[in-house]
């Protein structure tokens, strides 16, 4: 989508509607996560811990979105998407973490094996065991809001918000849960002001000092926030 002028921005504002995603939406959704991904920086996670291109890490994502598989990250019926007049506007992720009684995270890493170069796991296994101090686990029935991604040019514009209850309230009619949790980079300010705005709260908070970890994350602190269900 081009550039999109001022006062056509504040026009497509004015009407903008909501959506569960669709496999004709994948393009877009990669968009997303991949920009979530890097949260400001040019560093995409993923891609590092599993030694993948961005254009491998792409064809990875859609083959995994194609699949639609419940309970993680790579949902892609949990993703909704913001729209206004055949315009993109941005989406959000999310899952019920726990749902099938497996972690969200066995699930993605179970889902991306197949995909990663087998001639690296070595490497990989090493940077898995960097990284492993720097994981904050999720709470089994706690909806997960994830790859909040809104188009630059509606950002500062309260989309965000938007974007993120319009996703809990949906799922509100699909799941049983009593807490919202993300997990984002503190020094991602644009995010973490924008979830503290929303009413969620720090529940914990993670750094890590050994500076390899930056080779890996954009940044070295994690924070998981949640709001709880009388705030939605």
């Amino acid at each position: 989508m081009k550039d999109i002028c001022e006062p056509d921005v504040m026009e497509l504002l004015k009407d903008i509607s909501f959506r569960q995603a669709t496999i004709d939406d994948i393009d877009f959704i990669i968009e997303a996560v991949i920009e979530a991904e890097k949260g400001g920086s040019d560093l995409i996670s993923t891609c590092c811990i599993f030694a993948l291109s961005e254009e491998r890490y792409k064809v990875v994502l859609r083959n995994i979105f194609e699949q639609d598989i419940e309970n993680f990250d790579y949902y892609l019926s949990g993703y909704l998407i913001a729209e206004s007049g055949g315009n993109y506007i941005g989406a959000s992720g999310s899952w019920l973490e726990g749902a099938g009684d497996i972690p969200s995270g066995i699930i993605r890493s179970t889902l991306l094996l197949p995909y990663l170069d087998k001639c690296r796991i070595s490497e990989i296994k090493k940077n898995t065991k960097i990284i492993s101090g720097f994981i904050i686990p999720r709470e089994p029935g706690a909806l997960q809001i994830e790859y909040v991604y809104i188009k630059n040019q509606f950002r500062g514009k309260g989309v965000f918000s938007r974007v993120v209850m319009e996703n809990i309230k949906r799922n509100m009619d699909k799941y049983s849960f009593t807490k919202v949790q993300s997990i984002l980079f503190k020094d991602n300010t644009r995010s973490y002001n924008a979830f503290l705005k929303l009413g969620y709260k720090v529940a914990e908070e993670k750094s890590v000092n050994d500076p390899d970890i930056l080779k890996f994350f954009p940044y070295n602190t994690k924070a998981l926030m949640e709001l709880k269900k009388e705030s939605f």
